[in-house]
Parts: structure tokens; C-alpha cells; sequence
């Protein structure tokens, strides 16, 4: 499945590397890596493993490695959880098999060191991967949260961007838990911010471990920085990660 969708992806974006922006890439010495937001607890006492991996232009092929970790990350964090981000080096960032690849040595990484549970929290682009990680493979997540992830791009035509979504959203497993967080008045996604919250609200419907939401009172897409948020959502959904029979509704609508 994540070749499958790696090469969506390729096709979807075309080739759109630059000498420039390999030059760029080369000069920039940060490595990949996976880097603990909060003081961790440790495999034994933690109720998991939570990664983030903030956003990712596809198109431009740049990963938002300076931006600060949301403020409802914490809130993982303070629930149990031990919370790391996943920094994309450069060279990691694009073609879209790079970023899985790095998701998956991520998640990789973290079930050898024995925690019970590994989740994925992603924002846009990021929101994507961690989708993808819990398709069909030999590595994956027990479960995904995707902020303002309902398309592959905004340059992108709608009915791509739909289709794309669809598929991804479709070949999410039953028995993985997921939450997907459209915002309204997203400046990236709104072209088809309706279509796109219909089809996740379809694919997931009548499952309990599954949840979309839209919230009132957080707009645009970088909503996911918004403290807003976290205040709103951060504690039912570290509960709704940690609960051994999760249940949707623990969060408000």
C-alpha cells in the first residue's frame, strides 16, 4: 500500500527538483532523526510511543524542522505517553518513499525498544505519513491523528487531491485507531475542504476506534499550533490513544 501510495504521490507532483534546491540539500548538514519532545518515562511505564512529524511541502520539498512542536503535543506527553518528533534531514524529505521510509525506521526504532503502543501524529504533509503508517506493510502504527492533511497538494487540481484522499483513507485497517482534523477555512485546502471531510466521514463511519472532526472555533491550516486546540482536544486524545476499547465519542464533536 505505501508503494502504492508513494507513487500517487511522484505522479501527482511530477518531477519538481531543482539543482538549486540540491545544492541547498547538500549543504544542509542536519541528519534525520528522532529527537524526545518531553522527559520520557521509558517503555516499561509509558502507555506508548507518540511521534510527530510536522508539515511537509510536497511540492517544494521542504519539511518545517524549525517550527515548534504543538503546544497539544504536551499533552501526550502529560497523559503518559513519551512523545518524540521525527526531524527530516533534507535528503529524507522528498521523493514521497523517503518519507515513509523514515517513518517507518522511526516506528521501526520504536517497537525495538518494546513500548506496547506506537502512534503517529502528523500535521499537513506530516498528516499523510502518518496515514500511511498505518497501511499495509511490514511496519506500522497501531493508529494515526492527522491534522490539515486532506490532500496531497494545494497546487494540485481538487478531483487529485479527493482522489488521493480517498484512497489513502479507504486502506486504513478497521482495527487501527485514527483521528482526522479538517479545519475550516484552511488557505491550502479549502478548494475542497467539504468534499474531503465527506469522504473521510464515509470511510471511517460507524467505528468506534475512528473519529473526524472539525472544530468551531480553530481555523486555517495551521491550526494545529493553535493552543486553542490542545485546550480543547489535547486530553480526550491522549485518553482516546491510551484506552484499551477507544471510543470516539470521548471527544467533543
Amino acid at each position: 500500500m505505501k508503494a502504492i501510495l508513494a507513487a500517487v504521490l511522484a505522479l501527482a507532483l511530477g518531477a519538481c527538483q531543482t539543482d538549486n534546491l540540491v545544492t541547498k540539500q547538500a549543504d544542509d548538514p542536519r541528519p534525520t532523526s528522532v529527537n524526545p519532545i518531553a522527559p520520557l518515562k521509558g517503555p516499561q511505564v509509558a502507555k506508548g510511543a507518540v511521534l510527530f512529524i510536522n508539515g511537509v511541502d510536497f511540492r517544494n520539498l521542504t519539511h518545517h524542522i524549525d517550527e515548534a512542536t504543538p503546544s497539544i503535543m504536551y499533552w501526550f506527553a502529560n497523559g503518559g505517553f513519551d512523545v518524540y518528533r521525527l526531524d527530516l534531514a533534507p535528503k529524507d524529505q522528498n521523493p514521497a518513499p523517503r518519507l515513509f521510509a523514515a517513518t517507518d525506521k522511526a516506528i521501526e526504532g520504536l517497537r525495538r525498544q518494546s513500548y506496547r503502543r506506537v502512534f503517529v501524529v502528523g500535521h499537513s504533509g506530516g498528516g499523510i505519513a502518518a496515514l500511511t503508517s498505518t497501511t499495509a506493510g511490514p511496519i506500522q502504527s497501531d493508529g494515526a491523528i492527522a491534522f490539515a492533511s486532506g490532500g496531497v497538494n494545494a497546487l494540485d487540481s481538487a478531483e487529485e487531491n479527493l482522489r488521493f484522499h480517498r484512497l489513502l483513507t479507504s486502506e486504513i485497517p478497521a482495527n487501527k485507531r485514527v483521528a482526522i482534523f479538517h479545519f475550516r477555512d484552511d488557505e491550502l485546502l479549502g478548494r475542497w475542504h467539504r468534499e474531503a471531510v465527506n469522504i473521510s466521514t464515509s470511510t471511517l463511519q460507524g467505528r468506534k476506534n475512528a473519529m473526524v472532526r472539525v472544530p468551531p472555533r480553530v481555523t486555517g491550516h495551521l491550526a494545529t499550533q493553535s493552543s486553542a486546540l490542545a485546550n480543547i482536544y489535547g486530553r480526550c486524545l491522549a485518553e482516546f490513544l491510551a484506552a484499551d476499547d477507544p471510543n470516539e465519542r470521548v471527544c467533543p464533536p
